[in-house]
């Protein structure tokens, strides 16, 4: 549910998924999310709730292949393992209704390919690392999703007292005004949580290779708790492209974790220049994982 800055108000059922899991408990894993988005939608002064904006969507649909306990090969359609929020931003499992826009359009947020991953163990703890390229372009997108293609990069990941990770990439932006730029992107992104309290970050580098325009963008986000499963949220961010310019965004909000796999979320986001895939103003939800 959303009130806008001028007070429209807007509702929907944004979203059902359905996940399907298969392993033979030996080598070989087969994984599937699939989506019915926006089922049911309302705005104030519109018609009445309908039904126009549904569609089906094959989130994930890969195959995983256990060489041995560090090695995996990954084939399909996975999410891009950029950052943090890109791979786990299911809505049950994220603080905030609202998803930073640095995540959502400096990078491409899956893609049909081939991926090598495993975790290296480094003393008592473990470095992570992805390395993936694409070898089938999307043929489908959401609504105010950013094209991309020729798609390939490295990840890595240090998880122990507190989480950091390493980003490099490099892809194309398709449809854009400027032609089909390439660029090459690095990232950086952090997670320390203790005693309830949660801090993560993340930013964003990326070069366009034929000019020296560049785009960049991140958030940092602080998450308190309070008490019967309440918690306080934070968030600052930062968008910077070329066509847009510079966008800002603050929240403010609480959210009820009632259980583990239910949540209640209730946030005010401020800032200037609001758009579809940027908004404005208060917005609550529920989501919940069964």
């Amino acid at each position: 549910f959303q009130i806008h800055p001028g007070g429209d108000k807007e509702a929907r059922l944004h979203q059902y998924s359905v996940i399907v899991n298969w392993d033979n408990r030996d080598r070989l894993h087969l994984f599937g999310e699939f989506e019915l988005e926006n089922p049911l939608s309302w705005e104030e002064g519109g018609s009445p709730p309908n039904t126009g904006e549904a569609r089906l969507d094959v989130e994930r649909l890969y195959a995983d292949y256990s060489l041995n306990s560090q090695v995996n090969l990954r084939g399909g359609r996975f999410l891009t393992p950029i950052g943090r929020w890109n791979v786990i931003h299911a809505a049950p499992l994220v603080w905030t209704t609202t998803r930073p826009a640095s995540t959502r359009r400096l990078f491409p947020m899956s893609l049909n390919g081939a991926m090598l991953h495993g975790a290296v163990p480094w003393g008592d703890n473990a470095l992570e690392y992805s390395a993936y390229a694409e070898m089938l372009r999307d043929q489908s997108h959401d609504e105010n999703e950013i094209e991309f293609s020729n798609v390939r990069g490295l990840r890595l990941n240090y998880t122990g007292a507190f989480e950091i990770g390493v980003n490099l990439s490099e892809f194309e932006e398709n449809e854009n005004a400027l032609g089909d730029p390439r660029y090459r992107m690095l990232g950086v992104d952090f997670l320390k949580a203790w005693n309830g309290w949660e801090i993560s970050a993340e930013a964003y580098q990326r070069d366009r290779r034929d000019a020296g325009e560049n785009t960049s963008g991140g958030y940092l986000q602080v998450i308190a708790p309070l008490r019967d499963q309440w918690y306080a949220m934070a968030r600052l961010e930062n968008l910077r492209e070329e066509e847009r310019g510079t966008t800002g965004r603050w929240l403010v909000g609480a959210a009820w974790r009632y259980t583990p796999d239910r949540v209640i979320k209730l946030e005010y986001v401020g800032g200037r220049d609001e758009h579809p895939d940027m908004p404005r103003g208060f917005i609550a939800s529920f989501a919940i994982l069964f």
